[in-house]
């Protein structure tokens, strides 16, 4: 089946053109370019525990009280998901902003050496076009106040809740239904989707926060890929004037 895009809201339709970044340490940068591949984490193994869960407000005896039957009902339902389906969702995430962020190199690039790579909606449409993916842009609720329509595996995916709405988050998401036979498995963490990073990308930023040294080695790396017409030094903290 082919790439599927997901809208929760009639907001979240993006447009070809509209940006996106993914921060990165260089060792995953590294991952990406040379061994042309997406790394996607299985949801329970990421850093917010309730990744593609009901959070624990919802399920407190108060809140149930208040809920209709068919919300009681999928409440019940999702207890018996988080077992069996959750394990099977793995994601890929981007940034959604016309503009790097230093909010974002310090909280997915790390410090010193990292790496941003740019690219647009329409590149990732057309490199993902033949995987069997979904994708679409991460709706941030308030779970208990806000109306929140959950039909699958996929909705749980793109909501999150609203103390994450700085990641500005667009996702990529396979379900691995092969289990632990999938070719694609890294580990019992992660797997990887093939991809060719010279036709994803449109750019790559150097963290304005590296040494020259640093600079000077991305640069042969990527010149060594035919790419060095898109390598950027992140110039986010230089003084007018200036140069690091």
């Amino acid at each position: 089946m082919p790439l599927q895009i997901r809208h929760l809201s009639p907001q979240d339709v993006l447009g070809h053109e509209t940006t996106l970044w993914k921060y990165l340490s260089f060792e995953k940068f590294l991952d990406f370019l040379l061994l042309k591949r997406l790394y996607f984490r299985r949801s329970d193994k990421l850093s917010d525990p309730f990744e593609c869960l009901v959070p624990p407000e919802m399920r407190s005896p108060c809140t149930a009280i208040a809920l209709p039957p068919e919300e009681l009902d999928l409440l019940a339902a999702h207890e018996r998901y988080i077992n069996s389906a959750r394990p099977k969702v793995f994601l890929n995430s981007w940034h959604i902003n016309e503009y790097e962020s230093e909010a974002m190199w310090k909280l997915f690039g790390g410090q010193g050496h990292s790496i941003a790579i740019r690219t647009t909606f329409g590149r990732m449409l057309a490199q993902l076009a033949a995987h069997d993916l979904t994708a679409g842009k991460v709706l941030y609720k308030d779970m208990i106040k806000d109306d929140c329509r959950i039909a699958d595996l996929f909705d749980f995916a793109l909501l999150k809740r609203k103390p994450f709405e700085h990641e500005r988050e667009f996702r990529l998401i396979y379900i691995n239904e092969q289990g632990d036979e999938n070719p694609r498995l890294l580990d019992g963490l992660g797997l990887h989707i093939p991809v060719e990073p010279a036709a994803l990308m449109d750019a790559v930023y150097v963290s304005p926060l590296s040494e020259p040294w640093q600079f000077e080695l991305t640069q042969t790396i990527v010149t060594g890929q035919g790419l060095s017409d898109r390598l950027i030094r992140s110039t986010l903290f230089n003084l007018p004037g200036t140069r690091r």
